[in-house]
């Protein structure tokens, strides 16, 4: 199939070490593609799902990245009101949950966690749904199955969950790091449904 969608491209395959070191350049310049149109917080998803679009055109056509394939993404994607909505939500509570805490407010603190905990599964359904995300289809079909994949494939949230863990201990110790640490979470997430039986 790889070997089609090529031909329909007009290229020829790619191997060896050349490849490799032009896989991880597009990997990286995905990533700083998707930190800087993550800066408004709300962009974030859309962000995310022309991130996960880009990585699975590399490997299954080689099709290079560009800014202006990365921008039309994310404008299909910004038609849609919940690619906004959701982010914005998730947002806001954090705020709130962050305000309560500083403020002192009684039973903050186990608020806290649960409303941590209750973030970091959004957080999982919003990477899940972004590299479920087709050009396509829509945002409320792919953040409804990604939902559902959660607890149905423990397995691969965990290795999402793990992912988020090194790559937040990576960025910890080296902060250099940080502009490319969204689109490795991407990758990691179009891995994690790429290997999802069908």
């Amino acid at each position: 199939m790889q070997t089609t969608a090529l031909r329909a491209t007009g290229r020829e395959p790619r191997s060896g070490l050349t490849r490799r070191l032009e896989l991880l350049a597009e990997v990286l310049f995905v990533g700083v593609l998707v930190s800087i149109a993550s800066v408004p917080l709300v962009t974030s998803l859309a962000a995310a799902g022309a991130g996960a679009t880009l990585l699975r055109e590399m490997a299954e056509t080689e099709r290079t990245p560009t800014v202006r394939r990365f921008g039309a993404l994310i404008a299909k994607s910004l038609r849609q009101p919940v690619v906004t909505l959701a982010p914005t939500a998730a947002v806001t509570v954090a705020s709130l949950d962050l305000l309560a805490l500083a403020a002192g407010v009684p039973g903050g603190r186990p608020v806290g966690v649960l409303t941590a905990l209750a973030l970091g599964c959004v957080g999982l359904v919003g990477l899940r749904g972004a590299a479920r995300w087709r050009p396509a289809s829509l945002w409320r079909d792919a953040l409804g199955s990604a939902a559902e994949s959660v607890p149905r494939d423990w397995k691969g949230s965990l290795m999402l969950v793990g992912a988020m863990v090194v790559l937040g201990v990576v960025v910890f110790e080296v902060p250099a790091f940080a502009p490319v640490l969204p689109g490795l979470l991407v990758l990691a997430a179009v891995a994690v449904e790429g290997r999802r039986p069908r």
